[in-house]
């Protein structure tokens, strides 16, 4: 019998199918051995070897059965460095290799690899077994060391600086520092008045002069404002304004746009000139790991996170190819098999005229591997029933891989210029005379057809219309577009920006706000920390340089004891300087604020608390004075949001008739009493019948009609009898909403 080791059950399971009777496949459930949580666990005098220990000993223990009556052990876990590390630490703990990844027991050790679980591939990677790669293996310690020194040497400055709790992450804070530089430049933009001018443009003239409207930016306060929102219904052609004396149209101000819808209603308007051209629109590459999360974030709406637990899932099933993967490669046979698809269904014309081969960008690329595609692309989600979510994200990936290897699309393109006095108008369309890859892969084409003009046609106006905008800043990061950005920069690998994100968000560092990532007041204090006094660490050239060097050492280029200790050392004296340097004063307080404090009088300081901002007394200690700072989305806005839909009852009053205010602390939101934290009364929101029931479904009922009552206890939350804990009945929740 032969021990096959993968790392999940849903793994093992799929593999299980495609072996014979001598062999039997386990999981490991991730990694069985670890650095401790409780201390460094790195002899940092002895050259950072890991002090690592069992951290799953019941899967160990089940492997180290199973492996007794074994004649050989091998190792498919996944093809990436986690994988290799596991199947390095279980061979380990089976005493079957020295440190080195060399061979020292008596059974037979196999390392396997594949892209895709299926029967094929998994015949074909025992036939060709390998030894653990310890190149591999040395990178993957030395990202997992590194991250643990930073960790867990930082981390203990920000409890003592600015609050407990606090942790810093040598990607993480580069990522948070990009959430927060963006906030930084929305805050700074000043925006500019710009207008833009379109005419409808008729062949027939009219006796009647064309209608004005000069739109400004909607003023709910202003008199006019019905006026402001009148739309004009178009019977010609729109063109825009294009030109100025044969520069790009700027136009500043409502006057200068005023000017020129009044030439352009006065004066003859000719066509200048008609262009016609035909051009391509090629398909986009196969998914890579970041470019997946982002059509996940954009197009389905999910999280990183999220898309990548969910093509987890589909990989271990045998639905797609391995999803954690920079390389844009398809396998020949693959190609054939889609192109075979292609054919069959839509027909040779949308087959290219030569195969498609896309090449990544990224010098660092493991272009050894494939990309993310289907299994087989003769295999829908129908086809293998797949529903929710999985189906979703088969359906994307299908879609994209199986696009990538078909006929680009034909546009027609025309533009028209028509001309008057010393102002360019422009009107342009275009036409897909052939769909190609976008009959698989649906994209946003402009398909608007022109009406056919003739050089040297006059052209009337049948309306202007004058439209004010303003510049705006740059948009909030989204999800999508950090990974984009994280990429560009060669921050983090395709692996870790899912994590890197949700670890942001988790500790409260970034919030997701309409699915854009905005920096919390902690977030913004942890930054101005790092960013001054630990530049290395947030710096993104510094960032980009130690991932190369970790792909370095997975190449067997340098010593992973090497890099290590260029970083540890003027890490470690930074910290033990600024340790006694920083003042706590300049990351707790955020600024100076009109408050008097309600104590002696003195003028008030906003500072950084547990539960957020509060105003200090500036004599504190002396005085201990202090008032609750109302937040922008602490009352009006934050309260409005909770109350809604009529999910909660309203906020609870003071004696004094004042409402409570809503407060976000450890687990969750609160009410809070106005004069918090001094007066340290905290209520919680108190759901309505309506938010019962939207929440909970039903609520079940006594014999005698009775609601029952929710109740918290050490499991969490359940249905308990009204007259609980006299008569012992309860009910379990059955939530319908998270």
């Amino acid at each position: 019998m032969k021990l096959v080791i993968v790392e999940s059950p849903s793994k093992a399971k799929t593999i299980n199918k495609y072996l014979g009777k001598e062999y039997v496949v386990k999981a490991s459930k991730g990694h069985v051995v670890d650095l401790p949580k409780s201390k460094l666990g790195i002899d940092i005098e002895n050259d950072f070897a890991p002090e690592y220990q069992v951290t799953n000993s019941k899967s160990l223990q089940e492997i180290k059965k199973s492996f007794k009556d074994a004649e050989a052990l091998i190792l498919a876990v996944d093809l990436d460095r986690e994988g290799e590390a596991i199947g390095w630490h279980i061979a380990k703990e089976l005493n079957l290799i020295d440190n080195n990844g060399k061979p020292k027991g008596k059974k037979n050790i196999q390392r396997i690899v594949f892209s895709e679980i299926t029967k094929e591939a998994i015949n074909e990677a025992i036939k060709n077994p390998r030894d653990i790669d310890i190149n591999l293996v040395n990178a993957q310690q030395a990202r997992r060391i590194l991250d643990r020194l930073v960790g867990y040497k930082l981390s203990p400055l920000l409890w003592k600086k600015i609050k407990y709790g606090l942790s810093a992450g040598r990607v993480q804070s580069v990522a948070l520092r990009l959430v927060v530089e963006r906030e930084e430049e929305r805050n700074k933009f000043k925006p500019e008045e710009y207008w833009s001018v379109e005419t409808d443009l008729v062949k027939t003239q009219k006796p009647k002069n064309p209608k004005i409207v000069l739109k400004e930016v909607a003023d709910k306060n202003s008199s006019d404002f019905e006026q402001k929102k009148e739309e004009i219904k178009t019977i010609g052609t729109v063109f825009a304004l294009s030109k100025i004396e044969g520069k790009t149209a700027k136009v500043k101000t409502k006057n200068d746009a005023s000017s020129i819808t009044e030439v352009i209603a006065k004066e003859s308007i000719k066509v200048e000139k008609v262009q016609e051209d035909f051009s391509s629109q090629n398909p986009r590459p196969p998914f890579i790991t970041s470019t997946l999360q982002q059509a996940g974030v954009n197009v389905l709406g999910f999280s990183a996170k999220k898309i990548m637990q969910v093509a987890q899932k589909l990989y271990e099933s045998g639905y797609i190819t391995y999803m954690r993967t920079d390389s844009l490669n398809m396998s020949n046979i693959a190609i054939a098999s889609g192109e075979k698809y292609i054919k069959e269904l839509y027909g040779s014309k949308y087959l290219p005229e030569s195969r498609r081969y896309y090449k990544n960008k990224n010098k660092n690329a493991q272009e050894a591997h494939e990309c993310i595609r289907p299994v087989d692309f003769f295999s829908n989600s129908a086809k293998l029933s797949l529903d929710g979510d999985e189906k979703k994200v088969y359906d994307l990936i299908w879609k994209r891989a199986l696009s990538s290897i078909m006929a680009s699309a034909q546009v027609k393109n025309v533009s028209v210029i028509a001309t008057v006095q010393n102002y360019e108008l422009k009107a342009t369309g275009s036409q897909i005379v052939f769909d190609g890859y976008l009959k698989v892969y649906p994209e946003k084409i402009g398909n608007k057809i022109l009406p056919d003009f003739k050089e040297g046609e006059m052209l009337y106006p049948d309306s202007i219309e004058a439209k004010q905008h303003f510049t705006e800043p740059p948009a909030r990061y989204s999800e999508a577009s950090l990974i984009k950005k994280m990429e560009f920069l060669g921050i983090g690998r395709p692996s870790t920006y899912a994590t890197i994100i949700s670890t942001i968000i988790s500790r409260k560092y970034v919030e997701s706000i309409n699915k854009y990532l905005r920096p919390t007041d902690v977030g913004v204090v942890v930054n101005k920390l790092l960013t001054k006094y630990f530049t290395d660490i947030v710096d993104y050239d510094f960032t980009r340089t130690m991932e190369e060097n970790l792909d370095n050492i997975a190449e067997g280029k340098i010593q992973w004891q090497e890099l290590l200790g260029t970083f540890y050392k003027p890490f470690e004296k930074n910290i033990l300087e600024k340790e006694k340097t920083i003042a706590r004063s300049e990351f707790t307080e955020l600024g100076a604020s009109d408050e008097k404090c309600p104590e002696c009088g003195s003028k008030m300081v906003i500072k950084l608390g547990k539960y957020g901002k509060f105003l200090s007394c500036t004599r504190y200690p002396e005085c201990k004075g202090m008032k609750t700072l109302e937040e922008e989305d602490s009352n009006e806005n934050g309260v409005a949001d909770i109350l809604e839909k009529g999910f909660y009852e309203a906020p609870p009053k003071a004696e004094d008739g004042r409402l409570y205010l809503l407060k976000k602390g450890k687990y969750g939101s609160f009410w809070a009493h106005p004069d918090y934290p001094k007066v340290k009364d905290a209520k919680p929101l108190v759901l309505t019948k309506e938010g019962l029931l939207s929440k909970y479904g039903e609520i079940p009922k006594t014999d005698d009609g009775r609601e029952f009552l929710l109740k918290k206890g050490k499991f969490g939350e359940f249905w308990a009898h009204p007259d609980y804990p006299e008569v012992k009945e309860i009910r379990r929740i059955k939530k319908t909403k998270k």
